[in-house]
């Protein structure tokens, strides 16, 4: 895991107006995005007007799989989760209470996630990864509605997509497509570990860019 984990620096100076930076992940292809599968909005950053403004992203490609808590609205919040790497399985059951919970993994597939329904109902899931200190899990993707008996295979190619728009929060469900042009689109594996992007605006367009520091 630490070896695929990779810092991201961005800076900013005099930018002239507020600036906010909505950081998501590509979806896989397993699912009807918008339908049944949903990316969520893993971070936004935030730049200042004027003078320096910087901040720090941590990947740490540390995986796990949530439950998420019930109506939440928009927003995504485990009220379980556990740790799942690639080429493990983790299984769902429903306790007594009606409450959906997932077992500690288990040696799975290789190269998928696995997550099997043993629930009593159809069930939702989401995926994201454990923060530096492993205290806490950053949802970046959500499935509706899974069937019992099912099992979902998650491949993820953790490829960054960065627009400037203000209209999101952190654990946001993105319900359908961002009406904002993309200024950021990276694979975190092909970066290395440390990387520094600049944050501006093009004086001739007035667009917000992000380019390589």
């Amino acid at each position: 895991m630490s070896g695929n984990s990779r810092s991201l620096n961005f800076t900013s100076s005099d930018l002239g107006k507020d600036v906010n930076l909505m950081l998501m992940f590509e979806p896989p292809s397993n699912g009807t995005l918008y339908k049944d599968l949903f990316p969520v909005c893993w971070k936004v950053l935030k730049f200042t007007p004027s003078g320096i403004s910087a901040a720090r992203v941590e990947y740490t490609a540390d995986t796990g799989l949530l439950v998420p808590q019930r109506d939440t609205g928009n927003l995504v919040a485990a009220s379980n989760a556990q740790r799942c790497q690639t080429g493990q399985l983790c299984v769902m059951n429903t306790n007594d209470a009606g409450d959906n919970y997932l077992n500690p993994a288990v040696n799975g597939d290789p190269g998928v996630i696995l997550c099997d329904f043993q629930t009593n109902r159809p069930a939702d899931v989401a995926f994201g990864f454990f923060n530096k200190t492993g205290n806490k899990i950053e949802p970046v993707l959500k499935w509706d509605g899974v069937g019992v008996g099912s099992t979902l295979a998650v491949q993820l190619t953790p490829k960054l997509k960065i627009y400037a728009i203000s209209d999101y929060q952190e654990t946001e469900l993105v319900r359908g497509e961002i009406r904002s042009p993309l200024l950021f689109e990276e694979n975190l594996i092909a970066l290395p570990n440390f990387s520094e992007w600049i944050v501006s605006i093009n004086p001739a367009s007035k667009a917000v860019e992000i380019a390589r520091g």
